[in-house]
């Protein structure tokens, strides 16, 4: 059983192959469509991150050396 693609690219690029090509690379195209999701969550992941981070930073209080 496959993994139903979720994207429209993912689901375009696999209707355009020839139907012989196609039973040979879904499964390529299927983990090719879970590699750019799992890499789009890690970047959505880091930019929170770091938002987060740079938020955290503003809210510090300033130690004065006077």
């Amino acid at each position: 059983m496959h993994n139903a693609l979720v994207t429209p690219f993912w689901k375009n690029a696999l209707e355009q192959l020839p139907p012989g090509v196609r039973e040979r690379h879904v499964r390529d195209i299927e983990a090719a469509e879970r590699w750019e999701l799992r890499l789009n969550a890690l970047i959505e992941t880091w930019s929170r991150a770091k938002l987060a981070l740079q938020g955290l930073k503003h809210r510090a209080p300033r130690i004065n050396n006077a």
